[in-house]
């Protein structure tokens, strides 16, 4: 039977944290709608959810709630949903996170509070038998039981400066695993980053269970990546993204940041020549039906479509004034 479930989507990005919430759904419940969304709330009717593999692998979603209700963010609408919640006679406690404008967090479990006591519930802030949680945005509140809370502070721990082998420019943990997460890509399978650098994508793969191969031309990179990736299964090999080792149609995913600037082009003639061979190698590495996640300093989606990819969704990730990152999401057709 299918529920509601309201995923509460970090401000750290405009749209990536909604595509990967998408994204795992797709292979992590047996179906699954889009019932509404907010910017930072995103609320899906899904069958077979599996929260507890979604709880692992996201890194742009704060929590998951299992619904209860949803209502205006008006006094009224909220104390009228509070008296209709068929809730179990336990000690009680409300915690709100409020997503933009809106009902201030403070005031909403004030007003819940009041309204549980009168209903005859007992609040318990210490040590409650049920937490109740609510999501504040700025025309809806979704009220629920919290399912599951990604571990966010472990991305922090392996922020890039903290590895042991460091090299600057390199996509942060949180965004990295959100591109492995939107490429569909399941346990057991095979990624691989064809610029794997200082292998930012592999770990973050691997914490997954995913294996991971990665290439890159440069030997420096290709030794650090390996002290990086100590004690988990990837392989590396030192080789060009424009003449991949593999075979045809053997690799479940790609994912991969293109190298920037001057350090773009090490053997290439050019930079476009670079790109264009690397993403015919890509397409013919990869599995039909299956997603590349290519991430560029310039939009590419020409020279990706010439490769013969079909083009998903796109995003752009201003990291700083003289860089803009484009996150294309692409796809080889399934009948290729």
């Amino acid at each position: 039977m299918s529920k509601l479930y309201a995923f509460e989507l970090s401000g750290e990005h405009p749209t990536v944290p909604r595509s990967e919430a998408l994204s795992l759904l797709r292979i992590h419940a047996a179906s699954f709608r889009e019932v509404a969304g907010t910017e930072r709330c995103l609320l899906v009717d899904a069958d077979g959810l599996d929260h507890r593999i979604l709880e692992r692998r996201l890194a742009m979603t704060h929590r998951i709630l299992e619904v209860l209700k949803v209502c205006d963010a008006s006094p009224e609408g909220i104390e009228h949903a509070l008296r209709s919640l068929d809730l179990p006679r336990l000690s009680y406690r409300v915690r709100a996170s409020r997503l933009g404008e809106g009902v201030k967090s403070h005031d909403l479990e004030r007003m819940a509070g009041r309204v549980l006591h009168a209903m005859g519930y007992r609040a318990d802030l210490e040590n409650p038998e049920m937490d109740i949680r609510a999501i504040v945005s700025r025309n809806k509140v979704v009220f629920g039981y919290e399912i599951a809370r990604p571990d966010r502070g472990g991305f922090e721990r392996r922020r890039p400066h903290l590895k042991p082998f460091f090299y600057p420019g390199v996509l942060m943990p949180r965004m990295a695993r959100a591109l492995v997460n939107i490429a569909m890509v399941r346990p057991g399978e095979l990624l691989l980053d064809p610029f794997s650098g200082t292998a930012g994508i592999l770990v973050e793969a691997c914490l997954v269970g995913i294996r991971g191969a990665g290439v890159d031309v440069q030997e420096k990179l290709n030794r650090g990546a390996r002290a990086n990736l100590d004690g988990l299964e990837a392989d590396l090999i030192l080789g060009d993204a424009r003449s991949l080792p593999f075979k045809n149609s053997s690799v479940d995913a790609v994912v991969t940041d293109t190298p920037y600037g001057r350090s773009a082009v090490i053997k290439a003639r050019s930079k476009d020549e670079m790109l264009s061979r690397s993403f015919e190698e890509m397409h013919r590495v990869l599995k039909a039906g299956r997603r590349a996640v290519v991430v560029t300093d310039s939009p590419a989606e020409d020279l990706l479509r010439s490769s013969g990819f079909r083009i998903v969704e796109r995003h752009s990730d201003r990291v700083h004034r003289s860089l803009t990152r484009y996150i294309h999401v692409c796809e080889k057709p399934a009948d290729f």
